[in-house]
């Protein structure tokens, strides 16, 4: 009994000493906020997602609704407390500021995956269960929006979605698109008040297509990948979407174009893909990295980042051409990254760490 606590206490010590987070190797990058256990403040969870307005200002977003904001480029933290509840379920006035509440069914608040704003005002949370928050204030307050199915169910009324809803974009003032788990795609014409669409729950043995992520170019040109390498196009705005072939099954998790040609996309055990001519053709850029790459941002044509398993964080300054890989400590895996700059970007995991990188 006593060697096994001894041996106990000895693996504790290696795993504190292991997950010590100072700064990296690569000493641009630098932990801002450490892990749950090493940090011990009681504000837990996953985190899922990171956005910066600007070098200072910022939001990372995780499981449990949980929310954290900064205002000093990441080095403090401070939760947020945002009311869950759908739409006349008692919220307070101004859809926030109260305690979280139970959520859209039970299991307690939803998580939240994806961080999206349309200008420094106007900004979009996606998250499980079917949640949509939208904030008019830059972030201050938050409603929740609700998504419901473009098909009637028993008494001809539609039920509402409960699919895991991850990317979103607004390609208009009104009109905006969300992709989500069991190939779900809703949109939006009156300015994301309302979302209506559509979801194919997986039955028992049959196998369940996730679209993890959207991005159009134009009001017109849009893309949507997922599951086993799915990437669909559309060339009318959303009216329909057509699968085109990246030439690759791997799941596929992160997209970002920087114009109608020019675009990237990440994915399970290290893909990487690169189109130049607004994805006629995909052709994989080689990056030292087996992990999985869970998100991918490009600040210009040459400077970009992608995060993924276990703690990995690729860097290039060529467009892609070659990567130089950067490892935090620890078997944790970075959801989402998001830059301002060439200078500024910012990182963070599944065991609640934060990363900055802050060129010299």
């Amino acid at each position: 009994m006593v060697r096994t606590i001894i041996s106990l206490f000895g693996v504790f010590i290696g795993l504190a000493l292991l997950f010590s987070f100072s700064p990296v190797s690569d000493a641009d990058w630098t932990v801002l906020r450490e892990d749950d256990i090493l940090r011990g403040d009681g504000i837990e969870g996953m985190l899922q997602d990171v956005y910066f307005m600007d070098d200072q200002n910022g939001l990372v977003v995780g499981d449990g609704g949980l929310m954290l904001k900064t205002s000093d480029g990441g080095k403090t933290w401070e939760k947020v407390e945002i009311d869950m509840r759908p739409p006349g379920a008692g919220q307070r006035p101004g859809g926030g500021g109260g305690p979280p509440g139970g959520g859209f069914g039970r299991g307690g608040p939803a998580p939240l995956y994806n961080i999206y704003f349309v200008n420094e005002n106007v900004g979009y949370i996606t998250g499980g269960r079917g949640t949509i928050l939208k904030t008019e204030d830059g972030g201050k307050t938050w409603t929740r929006k609700m998504a419901t199915s473009d098909t009637p169910g028993r008494g001809g009324r539609r039920g509402g979605i409960r699919a895991n809803l991850m990317g979103i974009q607004m390609i208009s003032d009104t009109i905006g698109f969300i992709a989500g788990s069991e190939n779900t795609i809703l949109k939006t014409t009156d300015g994301g008040e309302n979302w209506v669409g559509s979801s194919e729950r997986a039955r028992v043995g049959e196998t369940r297509n996730n679209l993890e992520n959207i991005w159009f170019v134009s009001p017109t040109t849009g893309w949507v990948i997922g599951s086993f390498g799915t990437l669909l196009h559309t060339t009318d705005g959303g009216e329909n979407w057509e699968k085109r072939d990246p030439g690759f099954d791997n799941n596929l998790f992160g997209i970002h174009f920087l114009d109608e040609n020019t675009g990237w996309i990440c994915g399970q055990e290290g893909l990487i893909l690169h189109t130049a001519d607004g994805g006629t053709t995909w052709s994989q850029q080689k990056a030292e990295s087996f992990d999985d790459l869970h998100d991918i941002i490009f600040v210009d044509a040459m400077v970009g980042w992608a995060v993924g398993g276990y703690n990995s964080i690729l860097h290039t300054t060529d467009g892609g051409k070659t990567w130089a890989v950067s490892n935090i400590p620890g078997g944790a895996t970075f959801k989402g990254v998001h830059a301002t700059d060439q200078n500024h970007c910012w990182t963070m995991n599944d065991w609640g760490v934060i990363a900055g990188y802050k060129a010299e």
